[in-house]
């Protein structure tokens, strides 16, 4: 028993030293090895059974150790949480390393790793056992990496509980790797204090598979929970970041980069490709931090799920040609977002998504990829941000590397295999305030974009886009996430708003270099509910927008060109349309301007493009005081600037045509405010254009000086090439009707209405047609015109002909406008303001001139290009000055009355006839109460019949309108330009040619309007009639004129120009216009020939006449000098210069005889034949035969009493003034507040000097002219002429009532002088060869005297005086004629008696057969007659 017990402890100390002795040989080998191969020490502390203790691993040449606690090996039976029968397990292992010396450790790695594989190789059935049974379990795991950044930085890395599975079904080898929990942190030490650079905390699920013969790895599924990363401010500041990349770069081969730049890739493919056959990476509630604590800022992302799946399939077949070089496998990629929120360090949200999907699917037929979006809104703080971006940037300065660089300059290449893309993303949000512009917000509820891009034998591309509801708000609140508008409503700061967005299109381009068919392009959009609006907010936004997207190069331009002279065969098709758009322009001055269209329609083709709109309206919004502005449509706006029913817009590009048709409704309401709001809307809308320009392209300007300065200085010396002739635009524009109103003032306004109205040009000719068109001034119809025919030519035959009578011209051909009226009507309402409305037009196109032309200069440095010549053609031409609707009925009633007055007492007598027969009939017995009843039944009657009568008065024949009708048929006028007159200087030139007589002034004229025509002019009718008077005051037929017209206007000091005010209203207030106050005056040298020329007159018509004056005087608005009013003969004296020569075939004078303006029996009658008329300045001439007849209504008072053949009448005109009468330039017109002081007690008078006190008359009548007509004069009177002369003089000199004056009327202008009261001086001279006088007593008796005498002389002077009539009452000055002198001398004096034997004969003519008896010679005849003396004296009396 003691020797078992003694072998057994011999045994057991054997089996002791044995055991001692292997743990000490095993320790031994295992420290060998690692000083061997891995250069290391290895320390073991203690050597249990299954159990090992301390475990150290040195590597002395990189300062890198590992340490392990405790290592043992344990199963499943002993502890049920293995999932394994064994397990090897360890406590904590600790590892410290240096990074800065990591490059160098690979080394060893690499010398290792170049074991021979049949070395490692095992049996996959031992293998698939070995992984069965066996499992890894680390406790706890602490790594220390020192020097991460610098020698002061340091990495910890903490996992806990950790577990390493291994499984294998015989054909991989699956990997499964757990750790609970991973801390990380990256620290610095500093000077003060120690730093954390980066904190992250994460679970971590690891599972790998590896084929057991490719030794590949074949699938990675990766699973993260509970990610908290804290990346805080010295990380960004650090190198750690510059250096991942270039550490990252290192593994790359060359080959592969030098592959990479010789043929393009797609990015990301070469990373797909590396990728295993199967990839899943799967995050849960992540949570990643940046913080700045030196501004205790940070930044806060969560995210609920984040999940990434990859699956290739390398056994099914590849999708063939993917590229031209390459193929690519049938794989799928899957990326899943789920809950995404990025906080502000106050919790406010700035990114918030709630799902994002991307899948990729290749197959063997296609490539198809998908992106889904649902719910991101993102809030953007450049305030918040830019600590951020600013240590981003700090990150991104070193971060690029030469390969990486040489990676972004490599180009897409060109995929062949169909490729199908389909994005649905909703309910997105964006807003961004940068600080420096306003805040800006950009969301819509949807859009989706579906796309095809298919090769089969040609690229076919098709996509369809949809967008809903977009929204781009502007402004100081758009940050604020708000509902959806109300619909029909804009809300003021959203720039651009879509309601539905619909683009459907598709792109084919045929393969192949022989191939002669074209690409082809269809696009179809459609649009809804579109509303932009500019702003001066909306252009900074988008200004700073585009300055953060960075400028255009110049070698985009240079690119841009170059590819545009290339040629592209397209052919292309695009149909839009848009509904419910409106259009705002919004100005913090000024309100906002609206546009609506309810229908715009584009349809448009490689031939032809058309664009349609239906509903179109300009507004104004003058204050904007609601958040909102209703959108109506377009009928339903109130007072719309501009409102069109429809508009139709058609280009043809292969003969460049365009074509514009406007629908019934064109109507135009203008104002000067309305004008001053779109105009500053205009400004504001070119100034956000040009910031945007600016923005965009920055370099465009001053690189075009750059090449136009090369250019020039290339071309100097060199002959310019001239440039192909420009292909002018075929315009064709056609409007239903229009209406266009101007208000020139609050209560004026101007009205054009045109119907159907056709314009086209073609080439350098432009012609258009109106039926019909209407100008109304205050409501009134005032110009109509019809058949309306305007023409611009570039020449035109008829006009060369009508120069030809002008051999003075130069210019030989001309451009022409040619005006065609079928008739042109102008009616004028009875006191009606004309000259108010028309002055304050002019006044608002002075101003218009100026707003828009701003301080340019008059004179241009350029020469003016000659205007174009004038054909106007009338055919009937009238105008009309209404009468007063009360006088017309008061006539028209005092005429029925008169009338009803006889038919009364026609009606009186029947009835007392029948009443006397009564009386025969019945005698005594009939009752007088019966009798009574008659005649009152009668006088019932008659008035009966008289309001019967009244009220029918107008049934038949309309009621007379008409004061004055001045009536034109067949006018033809031509107006021709010529070099050789034209220009201020040429114009000045002829100024002095006609206009001889008045001084010019040294110092030359200053014209503002200057112009100078040869005027050649037909009248078929000239035809003026007052009333419903039976005569025309003026009848002229066959009115043929020629000569030279000119027209200049002078500049006026700055006395003479008057301020007119233009109310704009706020915010401009008041505008002054300066206003020019110098006459338009004209020059004229004219010769016209006239068949027959006729002038009726008389006394009874000067009431008329002074209703006519005075519709007259409201034409023209009275100057603004205070001075009187000119009269008309000085008027015409200002105005009007030069001569006028007129050869009339037939000229006949009416003076009316009686009161009646009806009657046509009693006149007086001028006949004159073959009239020559000149008319100079201060001097009339008449040459012809004169015949005077006396026209009555009784057959024997009718007779031509005077007949003058070869009549010469001047009448010589002498103005008495103070000045020159003759000096018109010095008249200087001066306005109310530039008036010089004048003594007291008298007016101001511009035109003292050349106003004309009195007028001295001269008539000359000279019948000596030698002709070879064997006519005499001859005075024919009989004592009923004297007597009928008589009362002619007492109705000519009758004095006439005032007409329409006074408070009732509204006019208490003073009287108008009458000329006949402007004569100082009047005298008469009449020389004559030979005169016959016959007076007879009667017709009937034919008994008279006869009078001949031979060559004779008579004159005589007389002067009137004005004597003011005594009383209080202001009554009209008396005029007193004397005369002064008279002078007779006559010869060869003879007096007959005459008497006829016989009395009347029936052809009611003189008897032929008259015996004469002798009574009286007289060799001579001498009468003179002079004031200062007392008693008339015969000088010499001789009887032969």
């Amino acid at each position: 028993m003691p020797l078992f017990f003694s072998a057994l402890l011999v045994l057991l100390l054997v089996a002791l030293s044995a055991l001692f002795l292997g743990r000490w040989l095993v320790v031994r080998l295992a420290t060998k090895w690692c000083q061997r191969k891995l250069q290391a020490e290895l320390k073991i502390g203690s050597f249990r059974f299954f159990w090992i203790q301390n475990v150290s691993l040195k590597f002395q040449q990189h300062q890198q150790t590992v340490e392990i606690d405790n290592l043992w090996i344990s199963s499943k039976l002993l502890s049920h949480d293995l999932p394994h029968y064994v397990a090897l397990c360890f406590g904590e292992v600790r590892i410290r390393t240096d990074l800065q010396k990591v490059s160098d450790l690979s080394a060893p790695f690499s010398q290792s790793a170049g074991v021979d594989q049949k070395e490692l190789s095992f049996s996959p059935s031992l293998l698939k056992i070995f992984c069965q049974l066996f499992s890894i379990h680390v406790d706890a795991i602490n790594i220390m990496v020192l020097k991460v950044d610098t020698s002061e930085s340091l990495w910890h890395i903490q996992i806990s509980r950790s577990r390493f599975l291994l499984d294998s079904d015989g054909k991989r080898l699956i990997c499964e790797v757990s750790l609970c929990k991973i801390n990380s942190k990256v620290l610095k030490s500093g000077q003060l204090e120690d730093t954390c650079l980066v904190e992250l905390s994460l679970a971590l699920d690891l599972c790998l598979k590896v084929g057991i013969s490719s030794r590949h790895l074949t699938a990675i599924t990766v699973d993260v929970w509970t990610l908290h990363a804290e990346l805080h401010e010295g990380l960004f500041q650090s190198q750690l970041l510059c250096q991942g990349p270039s550490l990252a770069s290192k593994p790359v081969p060359c080959s592969e980069v030098t592959e990479n730049l010789v043929e393009p890739t797609l990015p990301g493919l070469f990373l797909l490709q590396q990728l295993p056959d199967q990839v899943k990476v799967k995050m849960e509630n992540t949570s990643v931090v940046l913080s700045m604590n030196s501004q205790k800022r940070h930044l806060t992302w969560t995210l609920k799920l984040l999940q990434f799946l990859y699956h290739r399939d390398e056994d099914q077949l590849p999708l063939r040609s993917f590229t031209a070089n390459s193929d690519m496998a049938q794989m799928s990629t899957e990326l899943l977002l789920e809950d995404g929120l990025l906080l502000s360090q106050s919790r406010q949200r700035i990114v918030c998504l709630n799902s994002l999907k991307a899948s990729v699917q290749v197959t063997t037929i296609d490539l198809s990829a998908s992106l889904v979006l649902n719910t991101c809104i993102i809030h953007y703080r450049h305030q918040e941000f830019s600590h951020w971006l600013h240590l981003l940037a700090l990150e991104t300065q070193g971060s690029s590397s030469p390969v990486l660089k040489q990676r972004k300059k490599r180009t897409f290449p060109q995929i062949l295999a169909p490729i199908i893309f389909s994005t649905s993303i909703s309910n997105v949000n964006i807003s961004i305030q940068l600080g420096d512009t306003p805040p800006f917000a950009l969301g819509f509820n949807s859009i989706s974009l579906d796309y095809q891009h298919l090769r089969p034998q040609s690229i076919h591309q098709r996509g369809v886009l949809t967008v809903d509801h977009l929204c781009w708000r502007v402004g100081s609140d758009s940050h604020i996430q708000r509902a959806p508008h109300p619909p029909n409503m804009h809300v003021w700061g959203e720039a651009l708003v879509l309601d539905s967005f619909t683009l459907q299109g598709s792109y084919n381009q045929p393969l192949g270099l022989s191939s002669t068919q074209s690409d082809t392009l269809f696009l179809d959009c459609t649009i809804r509910g579109l509303q932009v609006e500019a702003s001066d907010t909306c252009a900074q936004c988008l200004s700073r927008i585009l300055s953060l997207m960075g400028p255009q190069s110049g070698k985009s331009a240079v690119s841009r060109h170059s590819s545009f002279g290339e040629s592209v065969s397209l052919l292309w098709k695009v149909d839009l349309k848009v509904e419910d758009m409106n259009l705002f322009t919004l100005s913090a001055l000024v309100g906002a301007s609206e546009v609506r269209l309810d229908t715009l329609t584009i349809l448009g083709s490689a031939e032809t493009s058309t664009v349609g709109i239906q509903g179109l309206v300009l507004a104004l919004v003058k204050s904007v005081t609601e958040k909102m502005q209703p959108c109506c449509k377009a009928p339903d706006i109130p007072t719309p600037v501009l409102s069109l029913s429809m508009l139709s817009i058609t280009y043809h590009s292969s003969i460049r045509s365009l074509e514009v048709q406007c629908g019934a409704g064109l109507t135009l309401l203008w104002s000067p405010p309305d004008h001053m709001y779109l105009y500053q809307h205009v400004l504001a809308t070119l100034q956000c254009r040009d910031l945007l320009r600016a923005t965009v392209f920055p370099e465009t300007v001053p690189s075009l000086a750059l090449e136009t300065s090369g250019t020039t200085s290339e071309l100097e010396g060199r002959a310019p090439e001239p440039l192909p002739p420009k292909r002018l635009l075929n315009l064709t524009l056609e409007v239903s009707t229009a209406k266009l109103t101007a208000f020139v003032a609050e209560d004026k306004f101007i009205t054009l209405a045109a119907e159907s109205v056709s314009l086209s040009r073609h080439g350098g000719s432009l012609q258009a047609y109106c039926p019909e068109l209407a100008a109304g001034f205050d409501g009134n119809s005032i110009f109509n015109f019809k058949e309306v025919e305007v023409q611009l030519l570039p020449e035109l035959e008829e006009m060369i002909l009508h120069r030809n009578p002008f051999p003075a011209l130069q210019t030989l051909r001309n451009r022409v406008w040619l005006l065609s009226f079928g008739s042109v009507s102008v009616e004028f309402p009875y006191q009606y303001d004309f000259s108010r409305t028309l002055d304050e037009a002019v006044g608002v196109q002075k101003w218009l001139k100026g707003l828009h032309q701003g301080t340019r200069a008059w004179a241009s440095p350029s020469p003016v290009p000659l205007p174009p010549d004038l054909l106007l053609k009338v055919e009937h031409f009238s105008w009309v000055f209404l009468d007063d609707v009360f006088e017309v009925k008061l006539h028209d009633n005092y005429e029925l009355m008169k009338d009803e007055s006889k038919e009364s007492a026609k009606r009186l007598q029947l009835l007392d006839a029948k009443v006397a027969a009564l009386r025969k009939q019945h005698g005594e017995l009939l009752p007088a109460r019966k009798i009574e009843e008659l005649y009152a039944s009668l006088e019932r009657k008659n008035i009966e019949i008289y309001i019967q009568r009244s009220r029918r008065l107008y049934g038949n024949t309309p009621m007379r309108r008409a004061l004055l009708t001045w009536s034109l048929a067949g006018l033809e006028l031509v107006a021709l330009a010529d070099a050789s007159f034209h220009g201020p200087e040429h114009v000045v030139e002829q100024v002095q040619e006609l206009d001889p007589g008045s001084p010019f002034p040294p110092e030359g004229l200053d014209l503002v309007i200057q112009w100078c025509r040869m005027l050649k002019c037909n009248v078929k009718s000239f035809l003026v009639r007052i009333r419903d008077y039976p005569r025309y005051l003026f009848e002229i037929r066959d009115w043929r004129l020629m000569g030279r017209l000119v027209g200049t206007e002078q500049s006026g000091q700055p006395c003479s120009r008057r301020r007119q005010i233009l109310h704009l209203g706020l915010p401009w207030g008041n505008v002054a216009v300066e206003r020019n106050m110098p006459p338009l005056k004209f020059y004229h040298d004219f010769h016209s020939e006239i068949f027959q020329y006729t002038v009726v007159w008389g006394p009874c018509w000067d009431p008329a006449w002074t209703l006519i004056g005075q519709c007259v005087d409201l034409l023209t608005k009275p100057s603004a000098d205070p001075s009187p009013p000119l009269p008309w003969w000085d008027k015409s004296r200002l105005l009007f210069h030069g001569d006028w020569h007129m050869d009339i075939e037939q000229a006949n004078l009416h003076q009316l005889a009686t009161e009646d303006p009806y009657n046509t029996t009693e006149n007086m009658h001028w006949e004159w034949s073959h009239l020559s008329f000149h008319w100079k300045p201060g001097q009339f001439v008449f040459k012809g035969d004169l015949d005077i007849n006396v026209r009555t209504a009784s057959k024997y008072d009718d007779c031509c009493f005077l007949h003058l053949p070869d009549l010469c009448m001047t009448l010589d005109l002498q103005w008495l003034c103070h000045g020159n009468p003759h000096d018109h330039h010095s008249v200087t017109l001066r306005a109310p507040e530039f008036l010089p002081e004048v003594p007291l007690g008298q007016l101001h008078d511009s035109y003292r000097a050349f106003r004309s006190e009195n007028l001295n008359l001269s008539i000359k009548m000279d019948l000596t002219r030698h002709s070879g007509t064997i006519s005499q004069p001859r005075i024919l009177l009989y004592s009923s002429t004297l007597r009928w002369m008589q009362n002619f003089w007492a109705t000519w000199t009758s004095v006439t009532r005032p007409i329409c004056r006074g408070k009732l009327f509204n006019n208490l202008k003073p009287s108008k002088k009458k000329l006949g009261q402007h004569y100082k001086q009047l005298s008469y001279t009449a020389l004559f060869p030979q005169l016959q006088v016959h007076y007879w007593a009667s017709f009937a008796q034919q008994r008279g005297i006869q009078i001949e005498c031979s060559q004779g002389h008579v004159f005589t002077r007389g002067t009137q005086r004005l004597i003011p009539q005594a009383g209080t009452v202001m009554r009209r000055l008396i005029s007193d004629w004397s005369v002064t002198q008279m002078v007779s001398d006559l010869s060869q004096v003879t007096v007959h008696l005459m008497a006829s034997p016989t009395e009347e004969n029936a052809d009611h003519c003189l008897d032929p057969l008259v015996t004469k008896t002798h009574l009286l010679s007289l060799s001579s005849l001498t009468y003179q007659r002079h004031s200062n003396r007392t008693a008339e004296e015969v000088l010499t009396c001789c009887r032969s």
